[in-house]
């Protein structure tokens, strides 16, 4: 699976916005600028976080942008889902349909089921608890690490 620029500046952008968690809203061209993120998508990407209840946003002098929950309850699963849809390589493993016998006439003798679910859910099980809070910190770790070898 290929991820879209959208979700991976999405990631970045809340990195950004979990490290100054708690702190007041920033401005999107702050976000941009911190994380090398182009200014064409920056607005596109915080109205789609913003849509998906992840963000809050202000206007005016004091306005800008801030996470609206803690970054360890914000999911890397919740933020991949939400832009770039279901994870699912299949319809026939998509838990978001219902019934699977609309997805497929084969459905009852088909021998890829097992293996397209075992990929989802090992997928799943590498990022379903995964948030922003635990990227911040194997973020910090990193630029602590590569400090000392400086």
């Amino acid at each position: 699976m290929k991820l879209s620029s959208k979700t991976e500046y999405a990631i970045l952008a809340l990195l950004e916005l979990g490290q100054r968690y708690g702190k007041g809203y920033v401005l999107s061209r702050n976000i941009a600028s911190s994380r090398d993120i182009p200014e064409s998508f920056i607005e596109r990407i915080l109205l789609t976080l913003r849509n998906g209840n992840v963000i809050v946003s202000v206007r005016g002098a004091n306005g800008g942008h801030c996470l609206a929950r803690d970054p360890g309850k914000i999911s890397v699963r919740e933020i991949i889902e939400l832009f770039e849809g279901s994870l699912a390589p299949i319809d026939c493993v998509n838990e978001r349909i219902s019934s699977l016998s609309a997805c497929c006439s084969v459905e009852a003798s088909c021998v890829l089921k097992d293996l397209w679910q075992k990929m989802y859910d090992a997928m799943l099980a590498s990022i379903e608890n995964i948030t922003i809070k635990d990227l911040i910190t194997q973020e910090r770790t990193q630029k602590e690490g590569a400090m000392y070898h400086i």
